[in-house]
């Protein structure tokens, strides 16, 4: 048998005294979810006095959660551009054009991020990438589980999430109708999730 020398032997015993406390990553769980369970809005401020709210009614979520650490979960978001909202005459076909969405061109925007592991279930952040017109940039949420209980109907437990977060159009290309207009978008989703 080798010979190892005592502060070397005290150390591979610390090391491997600590193993069992390292446990292999949990299983993570996969939600997806759409506009059937949820809504993702966006809010506009006009003449800074105004707001509306559009909404996307063509979008795909999916979530992958650690039951053991749910303040890293992933989350990825696919939204169709020309599926948009908004009940102010001409407002859609203006959102759909170059000017704003350009859907022609580019069809999907997208949202890649996860849990900052910040804050608790009553409020976490979600921190990530936002793409919309071919142009990325970083993005935060703040998120917020709402309510969870039994739906006795279900017979299953029942989450309700809701997250929301500023962006300026600008950083995306879109600068028209700045004066009336605000650059700064509120986007917020909210969904009801099965647990």
């Amino acid at each position: 048998m080798a010979h190892i020398p005592m502060r070397r032997r005290t150390l591979v015993a610390g090391v491997l005294g600590t193993l069992p406390l390292i446990r292999p990553a949990a299983a993570r769980t996969r939600y997806v979810f759409d506009q059937n369970v949820g809504r993702l809005e966006f809010v506009a401020r006009h003449l800074g006095v105004l707001s509306s709210t559009g909404r996307f009614e063509d979008f795909s979520c999916e979530l992958l959660i650690d039951p053991d650490r749910p303040l890293t979960t992933n989350v990825e978001v696919t939204v169709r551009t020309g599926a948009v909202a908004l009940a102010y005459p001409g407002a859609v076909d203006l959102l759909r054009s170059p000017a704003f969405f350009d859907v022609e061109k580019y069809p999907e925007a997208t949202f890649d991020g996860a849990a900052t592991g910040e804050g608790t279930l009553a409020r976490f952040f979600l921190a990530g990438n936002l793409t919309i017109r071919g142009i990325t940039r970083p993005h935060r949420m703040e998120a917020r589980l709402l309510e969870r209980k039994m739906d006795p109907a279900l017979g299953r437990e029942v989450a309700e999430f809701s997250a929301a977060g500023d962006m300026k159009r600008s950083e995306f290309g879109m600068t028209a109708d700045q004066a009336a207009i605000s650059d700064t978008i509120r986007l917020a989703v909210r969904v009801r999730l099965l647990v």
